[in-house]
């Protein structure tokens, strides 16, 4: 049996060191993690990186004068209000969320300007706000990057379904000109039989044309439960050569 190897430290110096680490950290420390935060939840992967710098030089040019950020946090409404009236959908989530990112950047330049003030009471004030803050935008990011994802697998499975479509029609023209060409003289009289007769031919037809998407093994299953039955081009043609039986 191999021998476990004994934990580096034992649980109560894990406990220290982890207690010296976050009681140590500085409050310059902590606004620079959160704005850490918001650049790999929300700026990077929803806007840009420079979106970000650029807020942050409109926030610290008012943080020292209420009026000046008043207006800036009016501009801010605004925005989001005319913004809001012109998108819908994941673009729109976007914008709500942006207007939460702007205020947690904002108090997290008055914790700085507090800081650099020496009122490290009011630094931590702040910054704990915009902590709070930054765990909803980190969650409702997280909810938008995922629609984003599906609706992009989405997207990319309807245009490779598009193409099997596409690639697809020499083949059913092919099944079509089989099932009128090979027809009995009454008619094909079962699905089975058609499908028994068509199935050698179509698969050497779609070997020597090199149809992307389809095996010659598989022909037989999409002729007898889709194509013949359901497809629009096949099963006209379907309808048209089957035995019709007579009273």
């Amino acid at each position: 049996m191999k021998k476990i190897k004994p934990p580096l430290f034992t649980p109560t110096e894990r406990a220290i060191s982890m207690n010296e680490s976050i009681g140590q950290t500085t409050v310059s420390e902590a606004i620079g993690r959160n704005h850490g935060f918001l650049l790999q939840h929300f700026f990077e992967p929803l806007l840009e990186r420079d979106e970000h710098l650029k807020l942050l030089e409109d926030i610290r040019l008012v943080t020292s004068d209420p009026e000046l950020q008043g207006k800036l946090v009016g501009n801010w409404e605004h925005e989001a209000y005319e913004t809001g009236c012109k998108i819908h959908g994941i673009d729109e989530e976007i914008n709500i969320l942006l207007q939460r990112v702007r205020y947690a950047c904002l108090y997290l330049e008055l914790a700085r300007a507090a800081e650099e003030n020496k009122d490290r009471d009011r630094a931590w004030a702040f910054n704990n706000e915009s902590s709070l803050m930054i765990g909803e935008i980190i969650e409702k990011s997280e909810t938008i990057l995922n629609a984003m994802e599906t609706d992009k697998r989405s997207t990319q499975n309807s245009k490779n379904g598009k193409g099997r479509i596409k690639n697809f029609l020499p083949a059913k023209e092919e099944a079509v000109r089989l099932l009128e060409d090979m027809k009995p003289e009454d008619g094909w009289p079962t699905l089975a039989s058609a499908v028994t007769a068509l199935d050698e031919p179509l698969a050497h037809f779609i070997l020597s044309n090199r149809i992307s998407g389809m095996t010659s093994t598989n022909i037989r299953a999409l002729l007898e439960k889709t194509w013949i039955p359901k497809d629009k081009l096949v099963n006209p043609a379907w309808e048209k050569t089957k035995h019709v039986k007579t009273r």
